[in-house]
């Protein structure tokens, strides 16, 4: 009985190694989550020993490629056991470095990506302790591109391992990067531009901003471009650096707004009326609480064509226009009650004809 089945091992080895080696795989495909479960739970105790450096979600999510790493290890010393020739064992190792290096940026990416969202989650924080405010933008901007510089890396070195010429490779995708950025010169200047506002931030989001072009609100901020709101309710795309070549003003920064007219009085006043009147706006303006203390500059400013003119310059402590408005109208019903109180009358243009004899 024992030669029958050693004769029929010796006949059919290659079949019963492959039988071997397929449930040895099924035993390991069934073990592979109860062992990436262990390693996790091992890890999270390790991380956070002590204080909690990062979230055990997050950190299972990093290692659940482990899954896939626990399989290529499991195929690379299960197959060689069954007696598989040399040449297949050499190749199995270079499947098995290309797996691995797979594996690893596939868990490094996953790792920026929670690094990313916490970056996200601490921007307010990073804004209220050390004045640090990271753009949106900037923060996906920056996320996407380390991805890609993975990807990239992890693709050189598997094309490494294939024995491809990374060199020549290199090299052609330089020259085939050169030709298009000439082709594209308007991209990457909107591109670069796009960067140096996000960096130096000249404005942000749903900030009031004017340009020798166009005047209204930003409701948003890509690479390419900046969409701008105006106060006609029309939606302008403008391209980066059209934005970046030319003046740029803020008006949401303003820390205080400026209201500066004049007023006519008719020229039969008294210079005494005059000057009471003058006072008397002053020290409206100055008990004014909308009004920012010591901004307040009113004087009789100039003989004019057909009245006396008083200039009048204060700052408004809002800045939000429906606001600012407002205080306006407030102070101006208050100098129109002032005018009328001193006996004075606005002045209108007019003209006196003295016709000679």
């Amino acid at each position: 009985m024992l030669s029958v089945i050693r004769n029929l091992i010796i006949t059919y080895q290659g079949l019963f190694r492959f039988l071997g080696a397929a449930l040895a795989l099924a035993v390991l495909w069934g073990l592979k989550g109860p062992l990436a479960n262990l390693i996790t739970s091992l890890v999270i105790k390790t991380v956070n020993r002590r204080r909690t450096l990062m979230e055990p979600k997050n950190i299972r999510y990093v290692l659940t490629p482990l899954r896939a790493l626990i399989v290529a290890l499991g195929i690379f010393i299960i197959l060689p056991l069954f007696g598989y020739p040399i040449q297949a064992n050499m190749l199995l190792y270079k499947a098995l470095r290309i797996a691995v290096l797979a594996i690893a940026s596939w868990m490094l990416t996953r790792l920026w990506d929670c690094t990313a969202e916490l970056l996200f989650s601490m921007n307010d924080t990073l804004s209220q302790q050390l004045s640090i405010n990271l753009s949106k933008t900037l923060i996906t901007f920056f996320r996407k591109a380390v991805k890609v510089l993975i990807i990239a890396l992890a693709a050189v070195a598997i094309l490494s391992e294939t024995g491809a010429n990374v060199t020549a490779l290199i090299t052609g995708l330089g020259l085939g990067g050169l030709t298009f950025a000439l082709a594209a010169q308007d991209t990457a200047a909107n591109l670069f531009s796009g960067l140096i506002i996000l960096i130096d931030r000249p404005f942000a989001v749903d900030d009031w901003i004017q340009t020798p072009a166009i005047e209204g609100v930003v409701e948003d901020i890509t690479f390419r471009s900046s969409r701008i709101r105006t106060f006609s309710n029309s939606l302008v795309i403008v391209p980066n650096s059209t934005l970046t070549s030319q003046p740029i003003t803020n008006w949401s920064r303003m820390e205080k707004r400026k209201v500066s007219c004049s007023i006519g009085v008719e020229y039969g006043a008294a210079a005494s009326q005059l000057e009471s009147c003058v006072n008397h706006i002053t020290q409206m303006l100055e008990e004014n609480e909308n009004v920012v203390p010591g901004s307040a500059v009113v004087n009789f400013e100039a003989f004019g064509d057909s009245s006396l003119e008083i200039a009048i310059a204060y700052f408004t402590k809002t800045t939000a226009f429906s606001e600012y408005q407002k205080v306006k109208e407030q102070v101006n019903f208050a100098i129109m009650a002032i005018v009328e109180k001193e006996g004075l009358s606005f002045a209108y243009p007019t003209q006196t004809i003295h016709l000679s004899k």
